[in-house]
Protein backbone atom coordinates (compact mmCIF):
# COMPACT_ATOMS: atom_id res chain seq x y z
CA UNK A 1 0.00 0.00 0.00
CA UNK A 2 1.41 3.85 -1.30
CA UNK A 3 2.08 5.70 2.03
CA UNK A 4 -0.34 8.71 1.09
CA UNK A 5 1.41 12.23 -0.06
CA UNK A 6 -1.25 14.70 1.46
CA UNK A 7 0.56 16.06 4.04
CA UNK A 8 -2.90 18.19 5.40
CA UNK A 9 -6.31 18.74 4.46
CA UNK A 10 -8.45 21.00 5.88
CA UNK A 11 -12.00 22.85 4.17
CA UNK A 12 -11.24 23.04 0.16
CA UNK A 13 -7.52 23.04 0.62
CA UNK A 14 -5.35 19.54 0.10
CA UNK A 15 -1.49 19.97 0.60
CA UNK A 16 0.94 17.88 -1.39
CA UNK A 17 4.40 18.20 0.27
CA UNK A 18 7.63 17.24 -1.91
CA UNK A 19 10.98 16.84 -0.23
CA UNK A 20 13.59 18.58 -1.58
CA UNK A 21 17.43 17.48 -2.13
CA UNK A 22 20.55 18.60 -1.93
CA UNK A 23 21.57 20.83 0.60
CA UNK A 24 17.55 20.93 1.42
CA UNK A 25 17.40 17.15 1.95
CA UNK A 26 15.99 16.17 5.40
CA UNK A 27 15.72 19.46 6.28
CA UNK A 28 12.66 20.81 3.62
CA UNK A 29 10.15 20.19 1.81
CA UNK A 30 8.10 22.01 -1.03
CA UNK A 31 3.91 22.18 -0.64
CA UNK A 32 1.93 22.77 -3.54
CA UNK A 33 -2.04 22.76 -2.42
CA UNK A 34 -5.34 21.69 -4.63
CA UNK A 35 -8.35 24.24 -3.75
CA UNK A 36 -11.71 22.99 -4.66
CA UNK A 37 -14.85 24.60 -5.12
CA UNK A 38 -18.22 23.11 -6.45
CA UNK A 39 -17.46 24.46 -9.70
CA UNK A 40 -13.67 24.65 -10.45
CA UNK A 41 -10.56 23.14 -8.61
CA UNK A 42 -7.13 25.03 -8.54
CA UNK A 43 -3.62 24.25 -8.07
CA UNK A 44 -1.31 26.70 -6.11
CA UNK A 45 1.89 25.93 -7.49
CA UNK A 46 3.40 22.93 -9.31
CA UNK A 47 6.40 22.17 -7.17
CA UNK A 48 9.72 20.53 -8.21
CA UNK A 49 10.07 18.05 -11.07
CA UNK A 50 11.33 15.86 -8.75
CA UNK A 51 7.73 15.70 -6.65
CA UNK A 52 5.77 15.00 -9.82
CA UNK A 53 5.32 11.17 -8.62
CA UNK A 54 3.86 13.22 -5.20
CA UNK A 55 1.95 14.81 -7.68
CA UNK A 56 0.52 12.24 -9.71
CA UNK A 57 -0.38 10.30 -7.16
CA UNK A 58 -2.27 13.29 -5.14
CA UNK A 59 -4.49 13.22 -8.49
CA UNK A 60 -5.29 10.10 -7.81
CA UNK A 61 -5.80 9.95 -4.29
CA UNK A 62 -8.24 12.85 -3.91
CA UNK A 63 -9.66 11.47 -6.85
CA UNK A 64 -9.49 14.06 -9.16
CA UNK A 65 -8.93 13.47 -13.12
CA UNK A 66 -6.55 15.59 -14.36
CA UNK A 67 -8.70 16.72 -16.56
CA UNK A 68 -11.50 18.46 -14.04
CA UNK A 69 -7.97 20.71 -13.01
CA UNK A 70 -9.01 24.60 -13.81
CA UNK A 71 -6.60 26.63 -12.85
CA UNK A 72 -2.83 26.44 -11.55
CA UNK A 73 -2.01 29.43 -9.46
CA UNK A 74 1.47 30.57 -9.33
CA UNK A 75 2.81 32.17 -6.59
CA UNK A 76 6.34 33.21 -7.86
CA UNK A 77 8.99 32.13 -10.22
CA UNK A 78 11.53 30.34 -8.26
CA UNK A 79 12.34 26.48 -9.53
CA UNK A 80 10.90 24.57 -6.75
CA UNK A 81 7.04 26.15 -7.46
CA UNK A 82 7.10 25.70 -11.70
CA UNK A 83 8.88 22.83 -12.18
CA UNK A 84 5.44 20.94 -13.04
CA UNK A 85 4.03 23.91 -14.73
CA UNK A 86 4.61 22.66 -18.46
CA UNK A 87 3.63 18.84 -17.41
CA UNK A 88 0.32 20.22 -15.58
CA UNK A 89 -0.45 22.73 -18.97
CA UNK A 90 -0.24 19.44 -21.54
CA UNK A 91 -1.78 16.83 -19.25
CA UNK A 92 -4.68 19.28 -17.62
CA UNK A 93 -5.47 21.76 -20.21
CA UNK A 94 -5.24 23.68 -16.95
CA UNK A 95 -5.03 28.05 -17.32
CA UNK A 96 -1.89 29.41 -15.90
CA UNK A 97 -2.28 32.37 -13.77
CA UNK A 98 0.82 34.57 -12.27
CA UNK A 99 2.25 38.35 -11.82
CA UNK A 100 2.99 39.78 -15.11
CA UNK A 101 6.69 40.96 -13.29
CA UNK A 102 8.05 37.80 -13.93
CA UNK A 103 6.07 35.93 -16.85
CA UNK A 104 9.72 35.61 -19.07
CA UNK A 105 11.51 33.77 -16.70
CA UNK A 106 8.31 31.33 -15.97
CA UNK A 107 8.51 30.77 -19.71
CA UNK A 108 12.10 30.48 -20.11
CA UNK A 109 13.97 27.73 -17.65
CA UNK A 110 17.34 29.15 -18.79
CA UNK A 111 16.77 32.72 -18.17
CA UNK A 112 15.35 31.75 -14.82
CA UNK A 113 18.36 29.78 -14.19
CA UNK A 114 20.34 32.18 -15.44
CA UNK A 115 19.08 35.60 -13.88
CA UNK A 116 19.04 34.14 -10.23
CA UNK A 117 22.39 31.75 -9.75
CA UNK A 118 24.67 33.59 -12.64
CA UNK A 119 23.06 36.72 -11.89
CA UNK A 120 26.98 38.33 -10.81
CA UNK A 121 30.37 37.02 -11.91
CA UNK A 122 31.04 35.57 -8.37
CA UNK A 123 27.77 33.21 -9.15
CA UNK A 124 29.16 31.70 -12.08
CA UNK A 125 30.96 28.91 -9.98
CA UNK A 126 27.32 27.56 -9.37
CA UNK A 127 26.01 25.01 -11.83
CA UNK A 128 22.85 26.02 -13.24
CA UNK A 129 21.22 22.22 -13.37
CA UNK A 130 22.46 21.78 -9.79
CA UNK A 131 19.34 22.81 -7.61
CA UNK A 132 17.46 25.20 -10.31
CA UNK A 133 17.29 23.14 -13.88
CA UNK A 134 16.83 20.01 -12.34
CA UNK A 135 14.54 21.27 -10.46
CA UNK A 136 12.12 21.89 -13.37
CA UNK A 137 10.78 19.78 -16.09
CA UNK A 138 12.63 19.56 -19.89
CA UNK A 139 9.10 22.04 -20.97
CA UNK A 140 7.77 25.58 -19.75
CA UNK A 141 4.03 26.15 -19.00
CA UNK A 142 3.82 30.12 -19.46
CA UNK A 143 1.54 32.24 -17.70
CA UNK A 144 -1.29 32.37 -19.75
CA UNK A 145 -2.86 35.66 -17.55
CA UNK A 146 -2.25 37.99 -15.57
CA UNK A 147 -3.33 38.63 -11.89
CA UNK A 148 -2.69 41.20 -9.66
CA UNK A 149 -3.44 42.57 -5.68
CA UNK A 150 -7.33 42.40 -4.74
CA UNK A 151 -8.27 39.61 -7.82
CA UNK A 152 -10.31 36.94 -6.74
CA UNK A 153 -10.45 33.63 -8.24
CA UNK A 154 -14.02 32.07 -7.92
CA UNK A 155 -14.33 28.51 -7.87
CA UNK A 156 -17.69 28.18 -6.65
CA UNK A 157 -19.79 27.18 -3.97
CA UNK A 158 -17.93 30.16 -1.82
CA UNK A 159 -14.75 28.74 -1.89
CA UNK A 160 -12.89 31.90 -3.42
CA UNK A 161 -9.11 32.93 -3.66
CA UNK A 162 -8.04 36.45 -3.47
CA UNK A 163 -4.80 37.58 -4.60
CA UNK A 164 -2.56 38.83 -2.20
CA UNK A 165 1.01 40.34 -3.55
CA UNK A 166 3.59 39.55 -0.96
CA UNK A 167 7.13 40.78 -2.95
CA UNK A 168 10.68 41.06 -1.33
CA UNK A 169 11.78 37.09 -1.92
CA UNK A 170 10.71 37.83 -5.44
CA UNK A 171 9.66 40.59 -6.72
CA UNK A 172 6.82 38.90 -8.40
CA UNK A 173 5.12 37.44 -5.50
CA UNK A 174 1.95 37.00 -4.05
CA UNK A 175 -0.08 34.96 -2.21
CA UNK A 176 -3.58 33.78 -1.76
CA UNK A 177 -6.24 34.07 1.15
CA UNK A 178 -9.26 31.70 0.84
CA UNK A 179 -12.43 34.11 2.04
CA UNK A 180 -14.84 31.18 3.31
CA UNK A 181 -12.10 30.02 5.55
CA UNK A 182 -10.16 32.91 6.03
CA UNK A 183 -7.20 30.75 5.20
CA UNK A 184 -3.74 32.49 3.95
CA UNK A 185 -1.41 30.67 1.84
CA UNK A 186 1.95 32.08 1.26
CA UNK A 187 5.04 30.41 -0.53
CA UNK A 188 8.06 31.99 0.16
CA UNK A 189 8.40 35.48 1.84
CA UNK A 190 7.96 33.35 5.09
CA UNK A 191 11.00 31.13 5.35
CA UNK A 192 11.21 28.43 8.27
CA UNK A 193 14.18 28.99 10.83
CA UNK A 194 15.57 25.76 9.71
CA UNK A 195 15.75 26.66 6.05
CA UNK A 196 19.83 26.11 5.54
CA UNK A 197 20.45 28.74 3.04
CA UNK A 198 20.90 32.56 4.05
CA UNK A 199 17.30 34.32 4.20
CA UNK A 200 16.82 35.40 -0.10
CA UNK A 201 15.22 38.96 -0.35
CA UNK A 202 16.10 41.29 -3.61
CA UNK A 203 15.44 44.09 -1.80
CA UNK A 204 15.35 44.28 2.07
CA UNK A 205 12.77 47.80 2.00
CA UNK A 206 10.32 45.50 0.21
CA UNK A 207 10.67 42.45 2.13
CA UNK A 208 10.12 44.31 5.73
CA UNK A 209 7.32 45.90 3.97
CA UNK A 210 5.99 42.55 3.01
CA UNK A 211 6.65 41.60 6.72
CA UNK A 212 4.33 44.48 7.97
CA UNK A 213 1.68 43.93 5.61
CA UNK A 214 1.19 40.24 6.50
CA UNK A 215 1.45 40.92 9.77
CA UNK A 216 -1.30 43.39 9.57
CA UNK A 217 -2.86 41.34 7.37
CA UNK A 218 -3.41 38.19 9.76
CA UNK A 219 -5.21 40.95 11.91
CA UNK A 220 -7.48 43.68 10.11
CA UNK A 221 -8.74 40.06 7.69
CA UNK A 222 -9.40 37.98 10.76
CA UNK A 223 -7.21 35.03 9.41
CA UNK A 224 -7.64 31.32 10.68
CA UNK A 225 -4.87 29.60 9.80
CA UNK A 226 -1.80 30.03 7.01
CA UNK A 227 -0.60 27.15 4.70
CA UNK A 228 3.09 27.68 4.24
CA UNK A 229 5.01 26.40 1.18
CA UNK A 230 8.33 25.42 3.21
CA UNK A 231 6.74 24.65 6.82
CA UNK A 232 3.68 23.05 8.43
CA UNK A 233 0.47 24.92 8.73
CA UNK A 234 0.60 27.87 11.52
CA UNK A 235 -2.11 29.40 14.02
CA UNK A 236 -2.32 32.91 13.53
CA UNK A 237 -0.23 33.47 16.81
CA UNK A 238 2.38 30.92 15.15
CA UNK A 239 2.67 33.22 12.10
CA UNK A 240 3.30 36.56 13.91
CA UNK A 241 6.10 34.62 15.87
CA UNK A 242 7.30 33.71 12.50
CA UNK A 243 6.83 36.86 11.13
CA UNK A 244 9.43 37.93 13.98
CA UNK A 245 12.07 36.03 13.41
CA UNK A 246 12.09 36.62 9.82
CA UNK A 247 12.80 40.10 10.19
CA UNK A 248 15.39 39.64 12.68
CA UNK A 249 16.90 37.17 10.31
CA UNK A 250 16.96 40.04 7.49
CA UNK A 251 18.45 42.35 10.41
CA UNK A 252 21.02 39.89 11.42
CA UNK A 253 22.37 39.28 7.52
CA UNK A 254 23.06 43.22 7.63
CA UNK A 255 24.14 43.69 11.20
CA UNK A 256 26.74 40.94 9.64
CA UNK A 257 27.34 43.03 6.69
CA UNK A 258 28.31 46.09 8.18
CA UNK A 259 30.43 44.20 10.73
CA UNK A 260 32.23 42.95 8.28
CA UNK A 261 33.01 45.64 6.15
CA UNK A 262 33.84 47.61 9.25
CA UNK A 263 36.79 44.98 10.27
CA UNK A 264 37.31 44.09 6.99
CA UNK A 265 37.53 47.33 4.80
CA UNK A 266 37.96 46.94 0.96
CA UNK A 267 36.54 43.08 1.49
CA UNK A 268 35.25 41.33 -1.27
CA UNK A 269 31.50 40.64 -2.55
CA UNK A 270 32.21 36.72 -2.24
CA UNK A 271 33.93 37.07 1.46
CA UNK A 272 31.10 39.22 2.87
CA UNK A 273 28.59 36.22 1.61
CA UNK A 274 31.30 33.81 2.79
CA UNK A 275 31.35 35.78 6.33
CA UNK A 276 27.89 36.56 6.26
CA UNK A 277 26.90 32.88 5.52
CA UNK A 278 29.06 31.44 8.84
CA UNK A 279 27.75 34.04 11.11
CA UNK A 280 24.29 32.16 10.90
CA UNK A 281 26.04 28.39 9.95
CA UNK A 282 24.49 28.62 6.57
CA UNK A 283 25.51 27.22 2.96
CA UNK A 284 27.88 29.44 0.83
CA UNK A 285 25.85 29.27 -1.86
CA UNK A 286 24.43 31.54 -4.87
CA UNK A 287 20.94 32.92 -3.30
CA UNK A 288 23.09 34.46 -0.50
CA UNK A 289 24.45 36.60 -3.31
CA UNK A 290 21.21 38.07 -4.22
CA UNK A 291 20.59 39.10 -0.55
CA UNK A 292 23.76 40.83 -0.19
CA UNK A 293 23.61 42.71 -3.59
CA UNK A 294 20.38 44.19 -2.23
CA UNK A 295 21.45 45.28 0.94
CA UNK A 296 24.67 46.80 -0.26
CA UNK A 297 22.60 48.69 -3.22
CA UNK A 298 20.81 49.90 -0.08
CA UNK A 299 23.45 50.83 2.13
CA UNK A 300 24.84 52.42 -1.12
CA UNK A 301 21.84 54.78 -1.57
CA UNK A 302 21.53 55.32 2.23
CA UNK A 303 25.42 56.54 2.22
CA UNK A 304 26.43 53.87 4.45
CA UNK A 305 28.59 52.29 2.17
CA UNK A 306 30.60 52.41 -1.04
CA UNK A 307 32.65 50.31 -3.42
CA UNK A 308 36.65 51.30 -3.82
CA UNK A 309 39.45 49.61 -5.80
CA UNK A 310 36.86 46.60 -6.03
CA UNK A 311 36.05 46.16 -2.25
CA UNK A 312 33.41 47.15 -0.04
CA UNK A 313 33.71 49.92 2.69
CA UNK A 314 31.47 51.40 5.58
CA UNK A 315 31.14 54.73 5.35
CA UNK A 316 27.97 55.10 7.53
Amino acid sequence: MKMSVISHQSGPFSTVSMGLPGDHEGKTATRVFFVRGTDRIGLIDSGLHGGLPALKQAFEELGIARSDLDFLLLTHEHMDHVGNNGWLKAETGCKILGHHARADRVADNMLNARTIVHAFPEGEQFDLNTEYLDWMGPTEGPIEEFIKDGDVIDLGGGVALEVVEVPGHSMSEVGFFELSTKTLVLADPLLPPFNPVLYLYEDPNVMRATFDKIEKFLIERDVQSVLLAHDDVKTVVESQKLVDDCRRRVDKVEASMITHMKANPGISFSELRDKCCDDQNMVREWRALVSIDASLKDFVAKGLAEKRDCGWHYVG
